[in-house]
């Protein structure tokens, strides 16, 4: 279990009217205690305001909770998916708070609806917009999910490259997945009666029905989301006059840092698409240098042209 992981348990142990142990603290989460009281002065240097005694143990103060709220199940299961979305995209005391919270309203909801909004956080991914902004992509990633939530079945305008027209097809979405730049609508089509792949670049609207389906219990996207062997690799590397400057994003993950001999910095990071990164790289301009994937490389380069040819096409003031 990683600091990261043990803050939101450490979070969920603590009540503001009484004292905890490091003690139990250290056995809730199965570390020492010096690792508690390492974990406990990490977060307090992160802004969470513990209360510590010696002899008595941590305790949270009396104004860190809110007051109880009640809260509908739809609301809770959006709370739910919102916390993970959160989880995965930030770091620090927010990356425990949004874990610890949603620890707590998963807890906390009934047995049918639990298992609604963990099916729902593997079948639709929370996604910001596409980068550059391909409108018609997000209107229909928010159909799409909309649809998913609410179970509701799907009409999809179908045009597949090299067909004269198009087909209506209807379908029970039953979750969203990214195989490299694609999106695909995945569920059950009424018109092959089975499960079938509608590439969204192929879709050219959805419109939801008032007809309702239920997922099948077996069904899942969790195997099929971003994992350390689906995930792709990036290696850029960066000038020696910025390496000691780089941040790099949180969605963003790390497989190796290395100093070369000239002081550059070379990183090798994963990422769920190599799109994500792309204006993060291009802010550091001719600092950084990209040496895979090809596609990215290109990509970049084409990008840079637009933006130079843009400059050299508009008059100014100065003109």
């Amino acid at each position: 279990m990683t600091p990261s992981e043990r803050w939101p348990v450490i979070l969920l142990q603590l009540e503001p009217n009484a004292w905890t142990r490091a003690t139990d603290l250290a056995r809730a989460l199965g570390v020492s205690e010096r690792t508690v009281y390492r974990d406990v002065q990490a977060m307090v240097e992160a802004g969470v305001p513990l209360q510590g005694v010696p002899g008595k143990g941590y305790r949270l103060p009396d104004d860190y909770l809110l007051a109880p709220i009640r809260l509908t199940r739809d609301e809770a299961v959006m709370l739910v998916l919102g916390s993970a979305y959160a989880a995965r995209n930030f770091s620090g005391r927010y990356q425990a708070a949004a874990r610890a919270a949603q620890h707590k309203i998963e807890d906390v909801l009934p047995p049918d609806d639990r298992e609604r909004a963990l099916s729902l956080r593997g079948s639709v991914p929370l996604v910001p917009p596409s980068v550059f902004g391909d409108s018609t992509t997000d209107g229909l990633l928010r159909q799409a999910r909309h649809a998913l939530v609410e179970e509701r079945t799907l009409t999809a305008t179908v045009a597949p490259p090299g067909d004269a027209s198009a087909v209506t097809r209807r379908i029970d979405p039953y979750g969203l997945v990214r195989q490299g730049s694609a999106w695909h609508l995945v569920g059950y089509g009424h018109d092959r009666n089975r499960v079938v792949h509608l590439r969204l670049q192929h879709i050219q609207g959805l419109n939801m029905t008032d007809a309702t389906f239920e997922r099948p219990a077996s069904y899942g996207t969790h195997s099929q989301g971003p994992t350390a062997a689906t995930r792709r690799r990036v290696r850029v590397v960066f000038g020696d006059e910025v390496a000691a400057d780089v941040q790099i994003p949180p969605s963003v993950g790390v497989d190796a840092r290395e100093y070369l001999a000239d002081d550059r910095l070379l990183l090798t990071l994963n990422v769920d698409h190599v799109l994500e990164v792309m204006p993060w790289l291009l802010s550091w301009g001719a600092h950084a240098h990209v040496l895979e994937p090809r596609a990215l490389r290109e990509r970049l380069a084409a990008e840079a042209r637009a933006v130079a040819d843009q400059y050299e096409s508009v008059p100014t003031l100065l003109d």
